[in-house]
């Protein structure tokens, strides 16, 4: 073989050696392009799946969170619910403990008796047995009521030491003087117009807060010639009591006779209504009689249980 021709072998199989080494490498490529895509692809859909994830998740919490302020507010109503029912359990005890306490204070009340105030229209022995005080401690004892008579009364007194006796201020007291001395434009008043008592430590003690008061005053002076002063005076006395929804008020004429009865009548019986006796409405005697004291006790006991003040059970 010529030198030629071996030449010429050697250069056709590098030539195809090249070739195989071009297709083996280009395979390669395709090879490592599709393995690229392939990862791409995977990479790509991790990511999506990912921020799906995060999503959720977000969505998840978001949803949690919302759950949680629900079920918060929830509670938050059913508390309050609960403190107002609670709170109205409470006021509801309350009611019926202050009603039971009420009930029970108007059931265990007790009364010990009758207080007269004001006038004493007769003196001594006469006083012990044919007052109208006396009298009614008796008609109070022969119809079964175990119930004492006090005397709260001054003989010959006015309407100022009344007051003063039951504890009405000074301030008052001199008040209604100043009123009475500016009304007389200097003419001469009866000393009860201006002129106070002095009283005894047993007078102005008192001992009849739980009494049912019987206020009979006016009939020597002391209230100005005015009804009108003469209903605010007894409500001054009448005031001192604890319980001031339970009494009586008589009226009688002055004994100077400066007011008729039917003046003095119309404007008390108006300020105190079922409360007053008219002593003229129930006898035609003058005040002071033995037959006036009888009608006055007798008017007053009769009072005492159209008002439902007293029963035989006490």
């Amino acid at each position: 073989m010529s030198r030629r021709k071996k030449g010429r072998k050697t250069n056709i199989l590098l030539g195809i050696i090249c070739i195989l080494l071009v297709g083996v490498l280009g395979s390669i490529l395709v090879i490592s392009r599709q393995a690229e895509q392939k990862e791409s692809q995977r990479l790509t859909e991790l990511a999506d799946g990912q921020q799906s994830g995060i999503e959720d998740y977000e969505a998840v919490k978001e949803h949690a969170e919302e759950l949680q302020k629900t079920a918060s507010e929830e509670d938050e109503t059913a508390d309050s619910d609960n403190n107002t029912a609670e709170k109205s359990k409470k006021d509801k005890d309350t009611e019926a403990a202050d009603s039971t306490d009420n009930t029970e204070n108007e059931e265990t009340r007790t009364i010990s008796g009758v207080v007269c105030w004001g006038d004493d229209l007769l003196n001594g022995a006469e006083s012990d047995t044919y007052s109208y005080m006396a009298v009614l401690q008796k008609l109070l004892t022969d119809n079964g009521y175990n119930l004492t008579v006090v005397n709260k009364t001054l003989q010959g007194g006015g309407t100022l030491s009344m007051m003063k006796m039951a504890g009405v201020s000074d301030e008052t007291l001199q008040g209604y003087i100043a009123k009475h001395q500016q009304a007389a434009n200097g003419a001469q008043l009866n000393v009860t117009e201006t002129g106070i008592r002095d009283l005894t430590e047993e007078q102005t003690t008192r001992n009849d807060m739980d009494c049912i008061p019987v206020i009979f005053m006016g009939y020597y002076g002391g209230w100005n010639h005015d009804p009108a002063e003469l209903a605010e005076q007894q409500e001054q006395i009448l005031n001192t009591f604890q319980n001031k929804d339970q009494f009586i008020v008589v009226g009688t004429r002055p004994l100077d006779g400066t007011v008729t009865s039917e003046a003095l009548d119309a404007a008390l019986s108006q300020k105190w209504g079922e409360h007053y006796i008219s002593l003229a409405s129930v006898t035609a005697q003058p005040s002071a009689t033995y037959e006036a004291q009888q009608a006055m006790a007798e008017a007053i006991l009769q009072k005492l249980q159209d008002l439902g003040y007293i029963s035989k059970a006490q």
